[in-house]
């Protein structure tokens, strides 16, 4: 019960903090969202192994795809992702997988500095066919 909690908990974080937005793929559909890690409580840090910081990031991504009466279910999928800020400098980013109660989701941590705008280049697959490809851009403060 308390993971179905703390995945429902970390859904509404992401889209809440960093207007979590999607694209659509014809049936696929790649929701992601980037944020400050200390947005997250400690309990919800800690079930998801994640780094608490006024300085660290978090990247989220999520695929799903048309069920049932077009209902989107979440899948899984090969995420590839890039991270760089405006000079073009890489940020080393390893997205795990989180499989709780149905959903699922791929995360990655990183540092930021106070101000500092991020560019993500993000590809799903599945089953080694290209399912899209979403860019973005957010800018992260640390006060």
């Amino acid at each position: 019960m308390l993971t179905r909690i703390l995945s429902s908990i970390l859904l509404v974080a992401c889209t809440a903090v960093a207007g979590a937005t999607e694209k659509q793929f014809g049936e696929y559909t790649i929701h992601y969202s980037a944020f400050k890690s200390d947005f997250l409580s400690s309990a919800m840090a800690k079930a998801y192994g994640i780094t608490r910081s006024k300085n660290r990031a978090v990247l989220n991504i999520t695929v799903t795809k048309s069920g049932e009466k077009g209902l989107p279910q979440p899948i899984e999928a090969d995420i590839s992702s890039k991270v760089f800020n405006v000079y073009q400098q890489t940020k080393a980013v390893n997205l795990r997988k989180i499989v709780d109660q149905g959903s699922i989701y791929y995360i990655a941590e990183f540092p930021v500095a106070n101000e500092e705008i991020v560019n993500f280049e993000v590809a799903a697959s599945q089953d080694k066919n290209p399912i899209g490809k979403v860019t973005f851009q957010q800018q992260f403060f640390l006060q």
